[in-house]
């Protein structure tokens, strides 16, 4: 599985050039460079709003552990497969 590729201590920061807007309660984005649009529910806003600095994978999932009622094993489950998709995307940067 390519999440095992990112560990807790993996750091996580978005990419420039990419244009939000909220709509809803949710999130639009635009890679600029791209020109592809993606849509945020609200999980993956509250992921998007924890990465305006720089974070460790650790301190996302204790964000997003404050926001929702879900156990850690959820959690850091959902929170490595979204990751893993947002940089499949190419809009964050994992180190």
């Amino acid at each position: 599985m390519i999440s095992k590729l990112i560990s807790l201590d993996s750091i996580v920061s978005q990419k420039e050039g990419i244009d939000v807007t909220e709509l809803n309660g949710e999130k639009v984005m635009m890679d600029l460079d791209k020109g592809k649009y993606f849509m945020l529910n609200e999980t993956g806003s509250t992921i998007w709003d924890a990465i305006n600095e720089p974070k460790s994978v650790s301190e996302i999932i204790e964000a997003t552990i404050k926001e929702y009622d879900i156990d850690r094993e959820t959690c850091e489950s959902k929170v490595l497969e979204y990751l893993e998709k947002l940089r499949h995307e190419e809009i964050v940067f994992i180190n």
